[in-house]
């Protein structure tokens, strides 16, 4: 393990922030700044984290997914299930991050736990494929915000039709809205995501109770819990449960977020698994209710196959209260919470590439690596990003089974992605982690982390299933080709970048003891 720690020295870890942006010379290729260590607090940070899947929004919003596959009682079910399995991966990953806290987050922990003969390697193929995901969030996010924007807009006006065209240059103006949020307005972004953790739980509420008021008649428990609707084609209902995961794991999603923004937040030893979890809970519980009253709530359901706005949340409102205000007003809700998680998404995916090219894992290294000195933003990294994600939206003009594809193809990334470094910490034994970590799962660790494995291994198979049989070139599921070509790419880019990456170096705040003179990324402590 001692190739991969660094000590750095007292002036390193003391310096003050603000000024310090000086030169670190851990990386040979080229020089490399810090970022800004005092931007975000506990809270702006849960905002980035919380927004980046708005649960509660995002459960309805990716209603249109699932519709067929189970009706309501699966997608309660599945969500139950899918939201266990995601609890144990964030379980997991608060562990891991309160042993390693660091920018690249499972990359670094993948290289911290393999064996030295394939460490580069294995290094360098969680990292892009920890990209490549973050990649595919991103596109997916532009894609679901515009079309909650050009769904309100068919509301407002019947005889509007959306094209695929609007659609796309609908994609760029979310693309130049997260750009500003992650540089030019970088100043106000902290207050942007503590203010949209409050506005979403209002807003959530607002829904359930204005919903609940208005609905009538309900429908009954058995409706909701009980009675399978399965119009997928699929002879076996228990293969159809399997396939009712996604909504649930887009919404409960990237429970990495946080420790991508470890080098600029004070003390993320503690505070990125006390982000992890509570983000986790709050988008469970919210998500949870959520659900509940929507079934309940659902007063037409042969209505919401060919729903408002072509979206089934729109649908399920209308159909509770014939009133285009409150619809405009669910339409503003939706669409400003989910620009918001595209520009989380890129924050999130921003630090992931530029702390990959510090390593050497991309071309123009030199230049995806540099640091605003204004901002003490990667502000290329945040360019290359946005770009990169919305070439993905020209899949806009394939078939409505893209978005399925992009976000299916994310989740074959992240399986690869989440689960090396908990396979290597399996097979190199639990005894690696520094005893004093702040999260201890103890006893329970070796069965959890076996449990995410057998999580991920799942999600990956079922999310490379068609939804519907029998299967056409039309509903086949796309996802398992996107992920390959992914591969395929990623090793083709590891023989041109074998012989300069060399894997992530442990951050200063590693070394510093508890409590200890240098007390620079302890000096939050007391807020925690």
């Amino acid at each position: 393990m001692s190739d991969t720690t660094k000590h750095y020295s007292a002036e390193d870890i003391t310096g003050d922030p603000r000024e310090s942006i000086s030169t670190d010379k851990s990386v040979e290729q080229h020089a490399v700044t810090k970022l800004d260590e005092e931007r975000f607090s506990l809270w702006s940070v849960l905002g980035v984290q919380y927004t980046l899947g708005c649960a509660p929004l995002a459960i309805a919003g990716y209603m249109q997914f699932t519709l067929g596959v189970g009706g309501s009682p699966y997608f309660f079910w599945c969500f139950i299930v899918a939201a266990v399995g995601q609890g144990i991966v964030v379980m997991t990953f608060a562990e891991l991050s309160s042993a390693y806290p660091h920018v690249a987050g499972q990359t670094y922990w993948t290289a911290i736990l393999a064996p030295p003969k394939y460490r580069r390697f294995l290094t360098y193929l969680n990292g892009i494929m920890t990209l490549w995901g973050w990649n595919f969030a991103v596109a997916g996010g532009y894609f679901l915000s515009t079309q909650f924007i050009l769904g309100t807009a068919s509301i407002l006006n019947s005889n509007y039709v959306p094209q695929h065209y609007q659609s796309f240059l609908m994609s760029i103006a979310m693309f130049i809205i997260a750009i500003a949020m992650n540089t030019w307005l970088i100043k106000f972004y902290p207050a942007v995501t503590k203010f949209f953790v409050v506005a979403i739980n209002v807003a959530v509420v607002y829904i359930i109770v204005a919903i609940l008021a208005k609905a009538q008649p309900k429908a009954d428990a058995k409706t909701v819990f009980i009675d399978v609707i399965n119009n997928t084609g699929w002879g076996s209902d228990g293969l159809v449960f399997c396939l009712g995961m996604l909504p649930t794991l887009v919404a409960l999603c990237l429970p990495d977020g946080a420790t991508h923004l470890t080098e600029e937040l004070p003390n993320p030893q503690r505070r990125v698994p006390q982000i992890m979890i509570g983000s986790f809970l709050l988008s469970f519980l919210g998500a949870f209710f959520m659900i509940i009253v929507l079934l309940f709530c659902t007063v037409n359901p042969a209505g919401l196959l060919e729903p408002l706005g072509g979206q089934p949340i729109f649908q399920i409102c209308w159909d509770a209260w014939n009133n285009t205000g409150f619809l405009v007003t669910i339409g503003i809700i939706f669409s400003a919470s989910f620009v918001q998680g595209c520009n989380s998404c890129l924050t999130g995916e921003s630090r992931i590439a530029w702390s990959f090219a510090k390593s050497g894992g991309l071309p123009w290294g030199s230049w995806l690596t540099k640091v605003d000195d204004k901002t003490l933003v990667p502000v290329n990294s945040v360019l290359a990003c946005a770009v990169v994600a919305l070439a993905f939206d020209f899949l806009e003009f394939a078939p409505a089974y893209v978005l399925n594809a992009i976000y299916g193809s994310a989740g074959i990334c992240f399986g690869i992605s989440y689960g090396l470094p908990v396979v290597l910490l399996v097979l190199q034994g639990r005894d690696r982690l520094p005893a004093n970590r702040y999260i201890n799962l103890g006893r329970a660790g070796l069965i959890l982390n076996i449990l995410m494995i057998g999580w991920i291994c799942f999600e990956v198979v079922f999310l490379s299933f068609p939804l519907n049989y029998p299967v056409t070139t039309d509903n086949m599921n796309w996802a398992s080709v996107v992920a390959i070509g992914c591969l395929v790419l990623s090793i083709g880019n590891w023989f041109i970048v074998k012989n300069k990456y060399c894997v992530p170096e442990a951050l200063a705040f590693e070394i510093v003891p508890h409590g200890s003179s240098h007390h620079h990324h302890h000096h939050h402590e007391d807020n925690a």
